[in-house]
């Protein structure tokens, strides 16, 4: 990636940091405690079949899943020749972690005081399983366009990624480890970084690419 897109990444990383920053520490102290009575009230419904269901689903936000499989997907576009959108997926990933583990140490919101139903450490505020979430399944929906797929494959490949960010945010909040605040936050710093970095990654090679989906092989 040449300089001029370095930069604004580097600068773009910074503002996303901040926005989060600002977002979090004003939605904390004006209306943060009114999710408590919330979390408490959910915590009170839980069944065991929605608790299984809400360990399994968390896992696509989770780092130990989507490090390896980001990893495989960037060898696999760069296989096809898609180096740009390949770099582009890597960055967007490293990229939502950085902004993630950044903002929940500016915050330093606690985590919801009911029992957490998974293990977790650090801060509350961002969510970073939706972060990374948002930010990876949106990367490849990205990538998937910037290779050339069709409107109808990208669309659905959008309304995927989108049901698994939902998904991702609501077991965060089931299992109590997640104020909804905390999952919106990652939805949308997640998103938009994806969006951003996307944009960067723009080139007049990548737009002059026939329109066709490389990634779809006939046998």
């Amino acid at each position: 990636m040449k300089r001029p897109a370095a930069a604004r990444l580097l600068a773009g990383l910074a503002v996303f940091i901040l926005a989060g920053w600002g977002a979090g520490a004003l939605w904390t102290s004006v209306a943060g405690s009114s999710e408590a009575g919330l979390m408490r009230e959910l915590a009170e419904r839980r069944s065991h079949d929605l608790i299984d269901l809400a360990r399994i689903v968390t896992w696509a936000g989770s780092a130990f899943l989507l490090v390896p499989l980001a990893l495989a997907c960037c060898a696999l576009l760069v296989h096809v020749g898609l180096r740009v959108q390949a770099v582009a997926v890597a960055l967007t990933l490293g990229g939502a972690m950085i902004i993630s583990d950044v903002v929940k140490l500016l915050v330093s919101r606690p985590r919801p005081t009911v029992e957490h139903l998974q293990h977790v450490t650090g801060f509350s505020f961002p969510s970073g399983h939706t972060t990374q979430a948002s930010a990876f399944w949106l990367s490849l929906v990205f990538a998937a366009h910037a290779a050339g797929a069709s409107p109808a494959r990208t669309s659905l490949l959008a309304a995927a990624a989108s049901l698994i960010l939902i998904l991702v945010g609501l077991s965060r909040v089931y299992l109590g480890v997640h104020y909804p605040a905390d999952v919106i936050a990652g939805i949308l710093l997640g998103g938009g970084w994806a969006a951003y970095v996307a944009f960067c990654a723009r080139s007049p090679e990548a737009e002059q690419r026939p329109a066709g989906d490389p990634l779809i092989v006939e046998s």
